[in-house]
């Protein structure tokens, strides 16, 4: 009967023993708090933000491995906006705008319709050049444009023979210009560009050459000799002192020269012209020397006034015709 109660006394310890270990493991695991979650969630939403703003890895895969993906929480108050189902912004229909430019001014020579080059008249004698010209530019010729008097002889033309019409790139259009021959006998070439509506000259040129006949007459009003020999002019040329002087007004100088193979009377004359709009030269008339055979040169002076970026050339119409290299020349007059 004794062993029995120490064995009850053993049996009772032995159950207050495990219970008390139970008690113990109860406390280890607490129950979850509300706020604890939430904390949670935010950490793992704010870890998936930066993780989309990382740049995207160079890898041919369009997937990322699935352990580099967190999940987000399921918790949308805790989260808030799912920004990982958001696209890339669209840019394939946004048009970037090319800056505006100005067009081309730009002609070229088509066909001379009327008056071939040395075409004889007599003096004073009227008539009607005619050139087709290409719009070889980018600028519809509108009736504002019109081809320009650019310089050598005039020949009692007007300054300027407007367009009758637009002319679209890449059209060609006949212009007209009713001319008069001089009274002198000799050779006259007139030098013409079209120019835009606010005046501006196009870079390419045109002319008219003609040949009035009979004799010369000098600035007296008496004949001048008939030239003669059989001498030959060869290499022409002209040149300028100083093509871009920096003083203002200034005098510039023009040497041209010329071979004469044999003894001869040589009719002669300077040209010039300008880019300058309404710019105009005063210069000496058409002059019959009789010179050596050799070498020869023949000087020039142009008083220049005002700004102008310009030409000067030599020709000559007797004994033969030629016509010397264009010396081009500016001045800039301060404001």
């Amino acid at each position: 009967m004794r062993i029995d109660n120490k064995l009850a006394c053993i049996l009772v310890g032995f159950s207050l023993l495990i219970a008390a270990c139970s008690s113990a493991a109860e406390d280890a695991s607490p129950t979850p708090q509300p706020e604890s979650v939430l904390t949670a969630a935010a950490q793992t939403a704010q870890a998936q933000l930066t993780e989309l703003a990382k740049p995207k890895s160079t890898s041919t895969s369009s997937q990322l491995p699935a352990e580099t993906i967190s999940p987000l929480p399921t918790d949308s108050a805790a989260v808030g906006t799912d920004l990982s189902a958001s696209p890339d912004p669209d840019t394939s229909g946004i048009i970037t705008p090319t800056p505006a430019t100005g067009g081309v001014d730009q002609g070229e020579f088509w066909a001379d319709l009327t008056i071939p080059d040395g075409t004889d008249f007599e003096p004073g004698e009227t008539f009607t050049k005619v050139w087709q010209l290409r719009n070889s530019g980018t600028n519809t010729w509108t009736q504002d444009y019109g081809l320009a008097f650019f310089g050598g002889e005039q020949m009692s033309a007007p300054a300027v023979a407007p367009l009758t019409g637009n002319v679209s790139p890449g059209a060609t259009v006949d212009v007209s210009v009713d001319m008069t021959a001089p009274q002198s006998g000799g050779t006259y070439t007139g030098f013409w560009k079209m120019q835009n509506a606010a005046g501006e000259f196009f870079e390419y040129q045109v002319f008219v050459q003609i040949d009035v006949l009979g004799g010369q007459v000098s600035a007296a009003g008496t004949a001048l000799p008939t030239p003669s020999g059989d001498g030959r002019v060869t290499a022409a040329s002209i040149k300028v002192d100083d093509a871009s002087p920096s003083d203002c007004p200034h005098t510039f100088t023009f040497t041209a020269s010329f071979t004469l193979s044999e003894a001869a009377a040589v009719t002669y004359k300077m040209e010039a012209g300008s880019d300058t709009p309404g710019f105009t030269f005063n210069l000496p008339g058409e002059q019959t020397v009789s010179f050596d055979a050799g070498s020869h040169t023949v000087i020039y002076t142009l008083d220049i006034q005002d700004s102008v970026s310009g030409w000067a050339q030599f020709r000559i119409s007797a004994p033969n015709k030629e016509v010397s290299n264009q010396a081009n020349f500016s001045l800039s007059c301060g404001s």
